[in-house]
């Protein structure tokens, strides 16, 4: 049976980054072609519809909310960075601006090829 595993710094960050960017660009399709989305990116694309913001930057700030709040209940309980590591604050920083990226770059190109709204 196939394992991967990475063991060094830079593997790690090199899969990470494929999965910001796997993750960014599966959810601003789901979201742009009106594909049932997952419950996180739909209260994102509701939340940026609401207030008027594309959904990357709304992404960003749902993050950073998100991860605000994990940090003030571990400091709450004396576990200040408990489940915190450099791979939750650069999905945090740059899952939507991939997001916005891939809308800025593709949105109204997929709408037109399949009749969908922009």
């Amino acid at each position: 049976m196939f394992t991967f595993q990475c063991h060094t710094l830079p593997s790690q960050l090199f899969v990470l980054l494929l999965a910001i960017i796997c993750t960014g660009v599966g959810a601003a399709l789901t979201v742009n072609m009106d594909i049932v989305p997952n419950p996180g990116d739909g209260i994102v694309n509701a939340i940026a519809q609401k207030i008027g913001k594309d959904m990357g930057t709304t992404k960003n700030i749902v993050d950073f909310c998100c991860v605000g709040i994990t940090l003030l209940i571990g400091f709450l309980t004396n576990r200040l960075f408990y489940g915190i590591g450099i791979g939750t604050i650069l999905a945090m920083i740059f899952v939507g601006r991939v997001i916005h990226l891939f809308n800025k770059m593709c949105k109204k190109p997929i709408a037109l090829l399949t009749d969908t709204k922009e």
